[in-house]
């Protein structure tokens, strides 16, 4: 019995450790993130990334949420460690400089307008932290609205890559 149960069982530790260490999957129920991430959906987590590079500006990434740790959110990188951000009118600017934010969808509507119409900040990111906002920002939960505005380094647990589930929305997340 050993010899042919002994190979399942380090498949599953082997399958276990990629999917910890190396790939997962995640579920993102909100669409704090539209149109990069649709919701429902799952997506695939590159966990080596992170690891190996700091994360960049523009980076969609997973992290524990600051003000509760065991929540796991999926933002974009808006601000590195040193950077000042700040937001009026709609346009982010990160160190007076306005960000290009190709990914965001069309803001002429009226569902934007309260966003639009509003200011945040200055924010200055503090070493070791991120500065984080969701693509939809109208309804996100993000850096803006935290008690503890800022993500630590080691909060990060990966990039994430691509939209794989349902298969109709099937697509690589632009960075």
């Amino acid at each position: 019995m050993w010899s042919w149960l002994w190979p399942i069982v380090v498949g599953v530790l082997i399958a276990k450790a990629l999917t910890t260490w190396v790939f997962g999957f995640a579920y993102v129920p909100s669409s704090s993130m539209y149109p990069t991430i649709p919701n429902p959906c799952r997506i695939l987590v590159d966990h080596v990334a992170t690891e190996v590079q700091k994360p960049h500006e523009g980076e969609v990434v997973l992290f524990h949420w600051p003000d509760d740790p065991s929540q796991i959110f999926v933002k974009r990188v808006i601000g590195l460690p040193g950077d000042t951000v700040y937001i009026h009118g709609g346009h982010v600017y990160v160190n007076n400089k306005e960000l290009s934010e190709p990914y965001l969808q069309e803001k002429n509507n009226a569902y934007w307008q309260p966003y639009i119409h509003g200011t945040w900040g200055p924010y200055h990111v503090p070493a070791g932290h991120y500065f984080m906002l969701g693509d939809n920002r109208p309804v996100s939960d993000d850096s803006r609205d935290w008690t503890h505005k800022y993500v630590p380094l080691d909060y990060i647990v990966g990039r994430a890559d691509m939209v794989v589930w349902p298969l109709s929305k099937f697509s690589v997340i632009q960075q």
